[in-house]
């Protein structure tokens, strides 16, 4: 046994307490520094069963384990539901007051009219229809399309409406009408009207519209939105394409390569008009200038050409096709020439690929002309003979029904290449639909 002195006695102790002073001194310190290692059932992070924890690290999660469920406070922030953005499109055309015409458009109409099936989608792309028509045509549209003066501003419910087209514009191009279906554009009435929509589509009469459409607009299909799109179809050969930039570089204007443009225009409100200027402006010098034995390079062709080489009857596209590489001369692409645009009416590929369909002038069915030869002999047959036709072809309602049906598949991801519904089907099945409706209106007994 070790005898110790008092005063050393007090000095062992007097080291001993301060060695436990010290040490407590450093745990206590270090527990706040390190606090958040702690893992405390108190905690408001509750950490699954199926969790490893290593020492006082975050929780790693098994290999087997998709998930860690966590529970915390809500957050402060108060979570929004945006709504998507709405798409206001102006499908637009001119009607002259040629039957054919007026008979056309009601196809255009009828497909227009069943794009509002199409919901989502049909909400989030809002599509109208503005009809500057020729009298008489403007008594015989539908009664839903009501007078452009009722528009105000966009609206959330898709309205067709109609103006009057100035006769003074019918009488300047009476020597090519086909010119009022781009001046028209120029007009106080259509640049008021389509100024804040976010897309024109100019159209012919003669056009058709497919559910495509409202899934390019959405930005959701294989092709992609540019900032402007114009349909592409071949109405020319090389000595035309060699002529057109002849007459560009002649006249002043940049030409960037770009042909065979077809009449349909997927472009701003703004560039409609700009367009559709200097079109009217270079179309008139064509005709003017541009055809004729006098004039040096066709010299052997007729007072109005000949087809495909160089036609009169096509001056508007020769014009557009200036207009356009001039003014996107900067970035106009073959990109911008899409296949979405202006597709036949009698492709066999698949609804969804197209956007806009045209109806050629051409012998393939479907074929305007041909299903005008069939409405006559439909119409003058008997009462007797005509119901069972219409029984015989229910096959045309089950198209348009798998149409819809499709897009209920297809609106999940949006993927159209599963397809059975193709273009020309879907314009047989629209326009005996129309022509079947017509004619139950009206006595035929």
């Amino acid at each position: 046994m070790i005898l110790l002195h008092s005063k050393q006695i007090v000095y062992a102790f007097s080291i001993i307490l301060i060695i436990i002073v010290a040490y407590n001194f450093g745990y206590y310190n270090a527990e706040i520094k390190y606090a958040f290692h702690t893992i405390s059932t108190a905690s408001r992070i509750q950490i699954s069963p199926s969790v490893v924890v290593l020492s006082t690290a975050a929780p790693i999660l098994k290999p087997e384990q998709t998930n860690a469920e966590v529970i915390a406070e809500p957050s402060t922030i108060k979570s929004s539901k945006q709504k998507p953005t709405v798409v206001h499109l102006a499908v637009v055309l001119s009607l002259s007051k040629q039957t054919s015409h007026i008979a056309e458009f009601y196809l255009l109409y009828e497909s227009w009219r069943f794009l509002h099936n199409f919901s989502p989608l049909s909400q989030q792309i809002v599509v109208d229809l503005i009809v500057f028509c020729e009298q008489p045509s403007c008594h015989q549209l539908p009664s839903a399309c009501i007078p452009l003066s009722y528009k105000k501003k966009v609206d959330m419910i898709a309205t067709c409406f109609h103006e009057i087209l100035d006769e003074k514009i019918v009488q300047k191009w009476n020597d090519y009408l086909y010119m009022t279906s781009i001046e028209f554009m120029l007009t106080k009435e259509y640049r008021k009207a389509t100024a804040d929509y976010d897309w024109i589509l100019r159209v012919d009469q003669d056009a058709i519209l497919s559910p495509g459409l409202l899934i390019g607009l959405a930005r959701k299909h294989p092709r992609k939105l540019y900032p402007m799109q114009f349909g592409g179809i071949g109405h020319g050969i090389t000595f035309t394409k060699n002529r057109l930039r002849n007459i560009a570089k002649k006249l002043g204007y940049n030409h960037a390569g770009i042909h065979d443009l077809c009449s349909t225009w997927l472009v701003n409100p703004k560039d409609s008009v700009k367009i559709a200027n200097l079109t009217t402006i270079i179309g008139r010098h064509i005709l003017k200038n541009e055809f004729g034995a006098h004039v040096p390079g066709i010299e052997s062709l007729p007072a109005i050409g000949e087809w495909p080489k160089w036609w009169r009857g096509v001056t508007s596209l020769y014009a557009a096709e200036i207009a356009i590489n001039h003014i996107y001369s900067s970035t106009l692409g073959q990109q911008h020439e899409s296949p979405a645009i202006d597709t036949p009416s009698f492709a066999e590929s698949s609804i969804w690929n197209a956007w806009h369909i045209h109806c050629l002038h051409n012998e393939d069915y479907f074929s305007k002309f041909k299903h005008r030869d069939e409405l006559h002999k439909f119409v003058g047959s008997k009462q007797t003979d005509r119901m069972q036709q219409i029984l015989n072809v229910t096959s045309r309602d089950k198209i348009l029904f798998e149409t819809l049906r499709e897009f209920e598949t297809i609106k999940v991801n949006y993927n159209i290449n599963e397809s059975k519904v193709s273009v020309r089907d879907y314009v047989i099945a629209l326009a005996w639909k129309k022509s079947y409706s017509a004619t139950a209106a009206i006595n035929l007994d």
